[in-house]
C-alpha cells in the first residue's frame, strides 16, 4: 500500500508538482482551522473546507478538460490570466538564463499591468517548471488561508455562528469563488490584507510586548507588500487599519464618541474654512471625478454619477461646483450599493448575477445591526473590520464607473462586511419569540453553544 501510494504521488508530481504541494498545504490548513475547537465545530469546518476545495479543484480540472490544447497552450478563466501566466514564465526564463525572444523579454518587464504577483508566479514556475494550471491551485490555497485566518481571528470575539456564517459566505459566494480560483493578484491581495488585519488585532490585544512588537513589524511588512501587489493597495489597507484603530478606540469610550459626534462637524467646518484646505479638498474630489469619467468612457456596461453636462468633454469637470459635488458624492455611495439593479441587466451573464446581487442587498441591510452588535462585543475588532472595508468603499465608490469593475472591486470590502452582517443576523435572530428560538436552538450550528454567545 505504501509503495502504491508513493508511486501515485510520484506520477502526480511529475504531471503537476503544484498539485502535490497544494494537497500538503490543504492538510496543514485543515489542521490549523480545526485546532482548539470541539468535535461539532470541527465537523462543520471540515465539511465547509472539503466542499470548498473539491468545487475549486473541479473547476480547474474542468478548465483543463474543456481546453483544446491543439489550438491554445493552456486555458484561462479570465482574459488577464493569459498575460499573468506568460509574463511569469518569461521572467522565470530570464532568471534561469533560458534564451528568450526579445519581444517576450521586453513585455515581461513592461510597466503596464505590473504587480509583484508576477514575481511570485515566476518564482514558483522557476522551481517546479511551467504550471499554467497549477498556479490556479496556488491562488486557491492563498484565498483559503486568508479566509481561515479571518475566521480564526473573529471566532473568539464574535462566537461560533457568526464566524461560521461569514466563512461560508467567503467560501461559496459566486463572485468571491470566481476570483479565488483565478491566477490573478486577487487571492494574494486578499491573503495579505487578512494577514494585516490579524496582525493589527494581535498588536492591539495581546498583552505580551514581544508579540505586540512582532505583530506591528509584520503589519508594516504586509502593508508594504500590498503596495507592490496592487496600485495604492498598501495605502488603502494601511489607511483602513488606521481608521479601524481610531474607530475601535472611540467606540470603546462612549463619552469620547458623544463628544466626537458633536465636535466633528464643527472641526470639519473650521478646517474647510481655510482657503488652502478648501482648495485641496476640491482638487482631490475633482481627481476622483476625472477617474470616474475615464471609467465611463471605456467600453462595456457603465453607469454615471455626474450630471449629464459633464460627460463628453473632461475639461467641463473644471466647472464642478458645490451642489454638483454633493450630488456626485451621494450618487457614488448609492450606486456602490445598488449597481446593478436587477432591471438594469443587459446580458444573460448579468441576469445570472441577480441572485448574488440580492444576497448583497441583504448583507447591506443587516450591516447596521451587525455593526452595533459587534461593537458591543469587541469594539477594536469591529473597528478594524469597518475601517478596512470603509476606506476601500470610499476609494472605489468615488472613482468607479464601469459595472464589471465595480462588482470586481467590491470584493475588496465584502470579506470584512460579511462577518459584520452575519453578526447582525444572529443578533436579530436572538431576539425572535421563544418558540422560534427553541426551533433555532435545535440547529447543528447552535448545538451546545448559544447562537450569539
Amino acid at each position: 500500500m505504501a509503495t502504491a501510494a508513493a508511486i501515485c504521488v510520484g506520477v502526480i508530481y511529475v504531471l503537476s508538482p503544484l498539485t502535490v504541494w497544494f494537497a500538503a498545504a490543504m492538510y496543514g490548513l485543515h489542521r490549523y482551522a480545526t485546532s482548539g475547537f470541539d468535535a461539532d465545530e470541527r465537523r462543520w469546518i471540515t465539511a465547509l473546507l472539503a466542499v470548498a476545495v473539491m468545487l475549486r479543484v473541479a473547476a480547474v480540472a474542468g478548465l483543463f478538460v474543456a481546453t483544446d490544447h491543439s489550438k491554445v497552450p493552456f486555458g484561462i478563466f479570465f482574459g488577464d490570466e493569459a498575460a499573468y501566466i506568460r509574463r511569469s514564465v518569461w521572467l522565470g526564463n530570464v532568471a534561469l538564463r533560458i534564451p528568450t525572444h526579445t519581444a517576450d523579454f521586453i513585455y515581461a518587464f513592461d510597466e503596464s499591468g505590473w504587480t509583484s504577483h508576477l514575481y511570485v508566479l515566476a518564482f514558483l514556475q522557476a522551481v517546479v517548471g511551467p504550471s499554467p494550471y497549477g498556479v490556479h491551485l496556488v491562488g486557491i490555497a492563498m484565498y483559503l488561508v486568508g479566509a481561515v485566518l479571518l475566521y480564526r481571528t473573529i471566532r473568539p470575539s464574535f462566537g461560533r455562528t457568526p464566524a461560521l456564517g461569514g466563512l461560508a459566505f467567503l467560501l461559496f459566494l459566486p463572485s468571491l469563488f470566481a476570483w479565488s480560483i483565478s491566477a490573478l493578484k486577487e487571492p494574494l491581495y486578499f491573503l495579505f490584507t487578512a494577514c494585516s488585519v490579524a496582525c493589527a488585532f494581535e498588536a492591539a490585544r495581546n498583552p505580551r510586548w514581544t508579540i505586540k512588537v512582532a505583530s506591528l513589524v509584520a503589519l508594516v511588512l504586509f502593508v508594504a507588500a500590498l503596495q507592490t501587489i496592487r496600485d495604492q493597495g498598501g495605502v488603502l489597507t494601511g489607511g483602513g487599519i488606521a481608521v479601524g484603530f481610531l474607530v475601535g478606540w472611540i467606540v470603546s469610550r462612549p463619552r469620547v464618541l458623544i463628544a466626537l459626534v458633536v465636535a466633528l462637524p464643527i472641526a470639519i467646518g473650521a478646517w474647510l474654512g481655510r482657503p488652502t484646505n478648501e482648495v485641496a479638498a476640491y482638487l482631490t474630489l475633482q481627481r476622483a471625478a476625472r477617474q470616474h469619467w475615464g471609467h465611463v468612457e471605456t467600453q462595456g456596461w457603465v453607469y454615471t454619477l455626474l450630471d449629464p453636462r459633464f460627460y463628453g468633454d473632461v475639461s467641463t469637470l473644471s466647472d464642478l461646483r458645490f451642489l454638483d459635488s454633493a450630488r456626485y458624492i451621494v450618487r457614488a455611495f448609492e450606486r456602490y450599493v445598488t449597481v446593478p439593479w436587477p432591471w438594469e441587466a443587459q446580458s444573460t451573464a448579468a441576469l445570472l448575477a441577480i441572485p448574488e446581487q440580492v444576497v448583497w442587498y441583504l448583507l447591506v441591510l443587516l450591516l447596521p445591526a451587525g455593526i452595533i452588535a459587534s461593537c458591543r462585543r469587541d469594539p477594536m475588532l469591529s473597528g478594524l473590520l469597518v475601517g478596512t472595508a470603509l476606506v476601500s468603499i470610499v476609494a472605489i465608490a468615488l472613482t468607479s464607473g464601469n459595472v464589471g469593475t465595480l462588482v470586481r472591486h467590491r470584493s475588496l470590502a465584502m470579506p470584512y462586511l460579511v462577518f459584520l452582517s452575519a453578526a447582525g443576523f444572529c443578533e436579530l435572530l436572538s431576539r425572535v419569540p421563544t418558540r422560534a428560538r427553541s426551533a433555532r436552538d435545535a440547529s447543528p450550528f447552535t448545538k451546545a453553544e448559544p447562537i450569539w454567545p
